[in-house]
């Protein structure tokens, strides 16, 4: 098998500024195993004709190659530890690139809502998106492997204001935010106390080159840290003029002592912003080699003692252990027939809902043991196999159905991840109906939108099949509801063809 990988972080994209149907470009690079041709990946941060998604696409360059090219070749978007968070593939039936062609990818890639809120930790670490695309073609030769790395930045400057605020003070005081790269002022913010109130002019004065920005301002009462008001805003293109009116905290106004807001509160404030400027650039690339990778094996176990990897254990297989041979659990969790013993600090690392349940003033706080009868024993061991071992094997399809279930009601959303990818993995005309309802019933609108997609890219099998038949008798709405998205005009558009083929 020939086998080429690209990686592709883009920093600062939060602060993006391009508009729907504007793209990034990625540095242009050679998949050498892949009969060295060029290529680039193209990402719409506002979509290509849909602003709630990213739209993301694979472009042949001119190269040296043959004219016309097929290739089986996959889209993700990677977490900092390399995981899948969302893919798609494409195999190399359904396309074939030419030199400075058509590029074929995905329009609604990833969901900008569950990038930038719902998951944008696992999305965006130092607002970095990480984007990946593997490229193979199987043929009946020696493996051959290379991978190539990219990066772009979109630059920002971050300006951070900090001042102490009279807030009896009833003349006009003027805060500028100053910009060092420019070296001048790039807005003006006017306060003045009224009653319970601040009101803010914001007054922009050399904003010309500004594409996206984001200022956010807070005022704070010193002593104890707290937030007495604050408020936000973004613009496309340079800043606006603008009125804001902040309401402080009434109480605190009017304690008339020396430590009273009037001589007591901070002004915080930040603006960030971009210009338009990006630099790219391809970091590095290395051919696979199997004689380098025999020799790099032999050097890694010639430094371990035992001279094998394999008997050292990993920490996930040590907490394992204290689990198994219930060394220092200070929990029982209680099915309806039996009881498993974990440990608390285990359980918190791996699910906010377990950390809320026994850091906040609830009743599990104090108590040693916690009643959990929605989850089959079997499944809540696989469960709990996972929040020790972040293992994800061997499973069937009910096992993750009922995991994916767990997943969800404790938040554990790597879990959900791993559980989505293999339910669409495995989804065909038999199990579809099941899929929609589950993602239905769990508000899951990303998972539920990929349903569809493959619902409606096979619609005359499923809809002519006995069971979906029996679905619309049983759940008449569901179903309804997602046959009229065949016929919705702006969806129709994308799903009739959903590798879409853009000039």
């Amino acid at each position: 098998m020939k086998e080429f990988v690209f990686i592709w972080n883009i920093e600062n994209i939060s602060y993006s500024w391009h508009k729907t149907g504007e793209s990034i470009i990625s540095p242009l690079f050679i998949a050498g195993p892949i009969q060295n041709s060029g290529w680039t990946l193209q990402l719409y941060p506002r979509g290509r004709n849909i602003a709630d998604y990213f739209s993301l696409y694979l472009n042949r360059c001119e190269d040296n190659g043959p004219k016309k090219l097929c290739v089986n070749f996959e889209l993700s978007c990677i977490s900092a530890a390399n995981s899948p968070l969302q893919s798609h593939t494409f195999p190399e039936s359904d396309k074939s690139f030419t030199k400075n062609g058509s590029g074929f990818g995905h329009p609604r890639f990833i969901s900008r809502h569950e990038v930038f809120f719902q998951k944008k930790d696992l999305y965006l670490p130092r607002d970095v998106l990480t984007l990946c695309c593997r490229m193979w073609k199987n043929e009946d030769i020696a493996k051959e492997f290379a991978q190539s790395f990219g990066h772009t930045c979109l630059p920002i400057e971050r300006i951070l204001v900090v001042g102490n605020i009279n807030s009896e003070i009833v003349e006009e005081r003027i805060v500028d935010i100053h910009s060092e790269r420019q070296n001048k002022s790039l807005i003006s913010i006017s306060m003045l106390r009224y009653e319970d109130s601040i009101r803010l002019s914001i007054i922009p004065t050399n904003v010309e080159n500004i594409k996206f920005s984001v200022l956010k301002l807070s005022f704070m009462e010193k002593t104890n840290r707290k937030i007495l008001c604050e408020h936000a805003c973004s613009w496309f293109g340079k800043p606006d003029q603008e009125r804001w009116k902040l309401r402080l905290v009434s109480k605190m106004l009017n304690t008339g002592n020396e430590n009273s807001v009037q001589n007591n509160v901070e002004l915080l404030g930040e603006f960030v912003y971009s210009t338009g400027e990006e630099t790219k650039h391809l970091e590095n690339d290395y051919t696979y080699s199997p004689r380098l990778s025999v020799l790099v094996s032999k050097y890694i176990i010639s430094c371990i003692p035992s001279g094998n990897l394999s008997d050292i254990p990993v920490i996930s297989q040590g907490l394992w252990n204290l689990y198994v041979e219930h060394v220092l659990c200070d929990l029982e969790i209680k099915t309806q027939t039996t009881s498993f013993f974990v440990h608390k600090i285990v359980l918190c690392a791996r699910s906010p809902v377990f950390l809320a349940m026994f850091t906040d003033d609830l009743k599990e706080k104090r108590n040693e043991c916690i009643e959990i009868e929605d989850i089959m024993d079997d499944i809540l061991e696989k469960f709990i196999f996972f929040l020790y071992t972040d293992s994800f094997d061997d499973l069937e399809w009910e096992a993750v159905i009922g995991l994916y279930y767990a997943a969800d009601k404790y938040h554990v959303e790597r879990l959900k991840l791993l559980c989505c990818s293999y339910l669409l993995k495995n989804v065909d005309v038999d199990n579809v109906c099941e899929l929609l309802m589950l993602a239905d019933k769990h508000h899951d609108s990303d998972f539920k939108r990929r349903v569809e997609d493959f619902i409606l890219q096979n619609d005359e099998r499923i809809f002519s099949s006995s069971i979906w038949k029996q679905f619309v008798y049983e759940q008449p709405l569901l179903p309804a509801t997602t046959m009229l998205l065949r016929y919705d005009k702006e969806r129709g558009n994308f799903f009739t063809f959903i590798i879409l083929r853009h000039f």
